[in-house]
């Protein structure tokens, strides 16, 4: 049986535009277990709000530094990491730059690598929508983040082929809803299922 550890932050969760959680047959990590099969173990790891290194001042226990180490180790053996953050990253308060988010996600990627001595599948996430301005978010995601959101797919491309990981940009794939500007609606959770399921397929056969 293979082993994949999905990690990431609210559109791994699955949060709904609104409020609330997808249910395990619209959230994409569940959605790519059922794509597998039966010979794949899907853990998920999602958290809302998480940050690759950031200190959020207002949310806590949001640092993924601060946890991936012990949810590598609690779940080893792993054949695969799917690592999918950097939206959070670009709020404002951590005055957020592409040098300083691909830093970040090249120092998280290369910890997966050391720790669980397994691929990584390093997925940019999908851009912050145009729509921002009217989101309940947009305090936290001005113009400027949105511009960077659009940089970040070009960015993490270069930094997976230095780091010999693999590399998808859900934004490719997927978009935003509409309701909100940051998080997936159900038909982009499915979108990127798919996906990633033809990754894991190349990468693990």
């Amino acid at each position: 049986m293979k082993h994949l550890l999905c990690f990431g932050d609210s559109n791994t969760h699955g949060y709904i535009p609104g409020g609330g959680r997808y249910d395990d047959n619209t959230r994409w990590p569940r959605l790519l277990a059922h794509n597998l099969g039966e010979d794949f173990l899907v853990y998920e790891e999602g958290l809302n709000g998480r940050t690759s290194s950031m200190e959020d001042p207002f949310k806590p226990y949001k640092n993924a530094m601060d946890y991936i180490v012990p949810c590598l180790m609690t779940h080893e053996p792993l054949d695969l990491t799917i690592l999918m953050l950097g939206s959070n990253d670009m709020k404002q308060y951590f005055s957020p730059s592409i040098r300083k988010i691909t830093d970040s996600l090249r120092s998280l990627t290369k910890i997966i690598l050391d720790v669980s001595e397994a691929p990584v599948l390093l997925v940019s996430p999908i851009h912050l929508g145009d729509k921002m301005a009217q989101s309940p978010f947009a305090d936290s995601f001005p113009a400027s983040s949105v511009s960077l959101s659009h940089q970040l797919g070009a960015a993490l491309s270069t930094v997976a082929e230095q780091l010999g990981a693999y590399f998808l940009d859900a934004s490719a794939v997927a978009e935003p809803s509409p309701e909100d500007s940051l998080h997936l609606s159900a038909e982009g959770h499915h979108r990127l299922a798919d996906a990633i399921t033809k990754k894991v397929w190349q990468i693990l056969f």
